[in-house]
């Protein structure tokens, strides 16, 4: 079996700060969807909320095949460029062209034309931006098996995506208002950020190496890997989720990521027809947040050094809900109030931005260990489908929100309306991220468990040095009894008929 761990090794400063551009260009492109895409389609191009919310649901149809497909895809790469950086090598020019066409609506669409345009552009936006954000977020994964060091590259990575959200929610408003008309404004902003987004993709791709036992490792030869087209598709997802420690952060990640995504689509609703600011308030509470964030970062990396991962993510939500809730109750021109909250609000959402990262590497060292491989993007694949189908559903219950509620653009609101934007911005998120504590409580990977995982992992790859005899007298030994050695001290057992124990469907 290929499992043979990469190794503990440091890495370089050059090397997180070069992998930590990136993070940069995707979030920049991320951030400004998030903030401003649906304000821009309802406000801007005139789409009916409802027609917009349908249309990039389409792409996230899409996305529930082509995550788990293309996780599956770059696990089996074999190139002289790596395994994942050669996405990386020939999706940066792409992506920047289809980041920019999704602010490129014509002016004048029907709702019926509106809606195939924007359901075209965001879903080759999606899948490019997938086949480059996977491989790019898999990458860390396989960089190194430290548990601190992990942390460390997250931070670094984490720092780069904060600059990259500025960017988006920051500089995007700035540049639209710069413009001769708000159309103008975020077609040539798009198109910045796009081609910004794909030289930070060619500056990872250029100053960033894959490990050699990762880049050029050949593939299992499992009766799974081996297993035609969909067959191996489906057999290595299915492997996935059954690595209930992943099942459980990726579930509390995604109900965060849903509650976050559903502050950041309603903000700039609530800023402009709540508190009765102008367009140009949003800008400033946005540098207020990020701000607050950034310096956060370097806290919750003590933290995490300190503490065990999963305690300080759920520290972290306990801040967002409190300042979640308080946002609910703000009225017309309280910006003080919005301002102090905000800070609040920022403290802990940088625990979401460093820990659940860290995270996901320790799930994929369980995996391995249970499943004899490393999948390491079908890993990703998963967790970025969940994340995605996060963003879109919380957009998508934001525009039907609006049009629920009567929202009418660039006029004031009903109370009716308002009593709509401030639940999306307030409450609701707050009870996404109160949903999400229980699964956090009970995920498994301490530190400690981590370190017998990596030993477990480790033992067999020493094994595979021995003659190839000695391989396939292994490989005769009973499994109960062969997944007995392998299996942490941690990992329940299930009591067989027989007295035994079944080792290989505990869970």
């Amino acid at each position: 079996m290929n499992m043979q761990p990469t190794p503990q090794i440091r890495l370089s400063l050059g090397t997180k700060l070069g992998y930590a551009v990136g993070n940069v260009g995707l979030q920049m492109l991320i951030a400004a969807m998030s903030f401003l895409l649906m304000i821009f389609y309802t406000d801007v191009a005139l789409v009916p909320p409802a027609v917009a919310g349908a249309a990039l649901l389409v792409g996230k149809v899409w996305d529930t095949i082509n995550d788990p497909l293309f996780g599956w895809l770059t696990d089996r790469t074999r190139s002289r460029h790596g395994r994942h950086r050669v996405y990386l090598i020939y999706g940066a020019l792409p992506l920047a062209v289809v980041a920019a066409a999704v602010w490129m609506v014509p002016p004048g669409l029907s709702p019926w034309a509106a809606f195939v345009w924007i359901a075209v552009t965001y879903t080759l936006f999606d899948t490019v931006m997938t086949l480059v954000q996977l491989p790019y977020q898999a990458m860390a994964a396989n960089m190194t098996q430290d548990y601190d060091e992990r942390t460390s590259l997250t931070a670094f990575a984490s720092m780069g995506a904060l600059l990259g959200f500025f960017a988006g929610s920051v500089f995007m408003p700035l540049l639209v208002r710069a413009a001769p008309d708000a159309r103008t404004g975020y077609a040539l902003a798009g198109a910045c950020f796009g081609l910004a987004a794909g030289v930070a993709v060619a500056v990872v791709a250029w100053r960033v190496r894959e490990p050699a036992t990762t880049s050029h490792t050949p593939a299992t030869p499992t009766t799974e890997a081996a297993a035609p087209g969909w067959a191996s598709v489906r057999s290595t997802l299915l492997a996935t989720l059954r690595n209930r420690p992943f099942v459980m952060l990726v579930s509390a990640a995604g109900l965060v990521r849903l509650g976050l995504t559903l502050v950041q689509a309603s903000l700039a609703y609530f800023v402009i027809y709540q508190l009765q600011g102008d367009k140009g308030d949003l800008p400033r509470f946005m540098g207020i947040l990020l701000a607050v964030v950034g310096i956060s970062l370097f806290v919750w990396k003590r933290v995490v050094d300190r503490w065990e991962k999963n305690l300080a993510y759920i520290l972290g939500l306990v801040f967002c809900c409190a300042g979640l809730v308080a946002l609910y109750w703000v009225g017309p021109g309280q910006q003080a109030l919005v301002t102090g909250i905000l800070v609040v609000v920022g403290i802990g959402m940088g625990a979401h931005w460093i820990v659940p990262f860290a995270m996901v590497p320790d799930t994929i060292d369980h995996g391995h260990m249970q499943a004899g491989e490393r999948q390491t993007g079908m890993y990703y694949g998963l967790y970025g489908l969940v994340d995605k189908l996060a963003r879109t559903l919380a957009t998508v219950l934001v525009a039907g929100m609006l049009e629920l509620t009567g929202y009418v653009p660039n006029v004031a609101q009903s109370a009716q309306a308002l009593q709509g934007i401030t639940t999306m911005t307030g409450l609701l998120p707050a009870l996404c991220l109160v949903l999400a504590i229980p699964l956090l409580l009970a995920y498994p990977i301490t530190r400690a468990r981590h370190a017998d995982l990596v030993r477990s992992v480790g033992a067999p790859a020493t094994a595979e040095a021995v003659s190839t005899t000695a391989v396939a007298a292994m490989a005769a030994t009973p499994a109960r009894q062969s997944e007995h050695t392998t299996r942490p001290a941690w990992m329940p057992s299930r009591t067989l008929p027989s007295g035994g124990h079944d080792f290989a469907h505990s869970r």
